[in-house]
């Protein structure tokens, strides 16, 4: 009885229906006959009740929400069934980090096995590469013929950095680094051209990799950061510093524009490293007081009570390599260069026998890291000038002698193949 009378209920209600749609004709609605609960469908031209428009996965949507391609940003891709924009699922966060797993890949650049090492190699564990065996006191003329033919094809693919607009010393993304890996990127802020440097992470890592190939991993403990950044085509290739947050540590930074000339790469990467070898904490402890000081007053007051060489980092130990090296060498000229204008070339023209090269006169330090780059990038010479000399200084040392074959060896190794 039940189902018989709801039958003829529900038969009334559709015919009910169907009168007021014939009724209705073609009188369509517009948004303005909507009540307040109610949304318009524009195909349709009709209002519905709002439960009516919603889903059973998104119940307070409307039309409203719905995007088009036009609407997204650029860090975000189009759904074209939920018809919204969404951020790119590249590892990116909102907030200009990424995560680790995006960015940690060392493994998958240049990892070598101790099958893959030649009769004349050795290998290194921890660094999982293959490296020449050498005794350091030389270097075959080999080497240096096949560095200069093959650092371009090892370090840049065809079409790998290109020129671009760059607004001076701009950051444009900067890692954390844990060992051999890169991770927790931070992105800078980067318009027009800059934007192909941030997203192309391949090079971030080969650059990467290049010097964590050619450094021992034991040496570049204090490199906690690692950053690609520009300030226009032919300028700084490279810098280091000492991080702001804890300043015992040490953030690198490379132009990924001038990147692209590998010999001048590879030079400057042992120089920046050869900062960071002679002013580490153990070398010079450092003074935050004076670093970050601008009164000159008291960075003068801190050099005037520091018994050895003051580096401007902080006062260097008595037994560091730049406190030996300017004993040695800046001593009895460094008075002369105090009162020499530092922007003239002046001092390098009057000592131009003294230096390997015209950079080496700006300070002890830039003097240090140049002798030191050409250590470990020249056969060793025979003493004749006080600039070679300089370069016999690094002699004395049997761990910077061992540092030296490494690093060579690793360079050659690396380029032969």
């Amino acid at each position: 009885m039940f189902q018989k009378r709801y039958f003829w209920l529900m038969l009334m209600a559709l015919a009910l229906g169907a009168a007021v749609l014939v009724a209705c004709g073609d009188e369509a609605m517009s948004p303005e006959d909507c009540y307040d609960d109610e949304v318009y469908d524009a195909q349709d031209q009709m209002c519905y009740a709002a439960d009516e428009s919603s889903t059973a996965d998104d119940g307070d949507s409307s039309e409203s929400e719905v995007m088009s391609p036009e609407d997204c940003f650029d860090d975000e891709e189009y759904d074209e069934q939920d018809q919204m924009c969404y951020p790119i699922e590249d590892g990116s966060a909102a907030d200009g980090s990424a995560s680790n797993d995006s960015y940690a890949g060392y493994d998958e650049y240049d990892v070598m096995s101790p099958e893959d090492c030649y009769d004349d190699e050795e290998y290194d564990e921890e660094d999982q590469m293959c490296y020449l065996i050498e005794d350091g006191s030389s270097l075959d003329d080999d080497y240096y013929t096949l560095a200069g033919d093959l650092f371009d094809t090892y370090v840049s693919g065809e079409d790998s950095f290109q020129e671009g607009d760059a607004t001076a010393d701009q950051i444009i993304i900067r890692y954390g680094v844990q060992g051999n890996q890169l991770n927790s990127p931070e992105l800078g802020a980067v318009t027009g051209d800059l934007r192909q440097y941030q997203e192309d992470t391949e090079m971030h890592q080969r650059i990467w990799v290049y010097f964590a190939n050619l450094i021992p991993a034991n040496q570049r403990q204090y490199i906690t950061g690692f950053g690609l950044y520009t300030d226009g085509e032919g300028e700084v290739l490279a810098y280091v510093e000492p991080n702001i947050d804890n300043p015992r540590e040490w953030n690198m930074y490379v132009d990924v524009i001038d990147a692209a000339n590998a010999d001048e790469l590879t030079y400057t990467l042992v120089h920046e490293f050869a900062h960071i070898l002679t002013l580490n904490d153990r070398q010079v402890p450092f003074n935050s007081e004076t670093y970050f000081q601008e009164d000159e007053d008291v960075i003068a007051e801190a050099e005037q009570a520091c018994p050895t060489y003051f580096t401007g980092e902080g006062c260097s130990r008595s037994t560091s390599y730049i406190n030996a090296f300017f004993e040695q060498f800046w001593a009895d000229v460094y008075d002369e260069w105090l009162d020499t204008d530092p922007e003239s070339d002046e001092f390098y023209s009057r000592h131009e026998e003294m230096f390997v090269t015209d950079y080496a006169a700006t300070n002890p330090g830039e003097d240090i890291a140049e002798s030191f780059t050409m250590f470990v990038l020249q056969p060793k010479p025979e003493g004749d000038t006080v600039a070679e000399e300089k370069i016999l200084f690094f002699y004395n040392y049997p761990e910077l002698v061992q540092l030296r074959t490494e690093i060579a060896g690793r360079a050659y190794s690396r380029l032969r193949r």
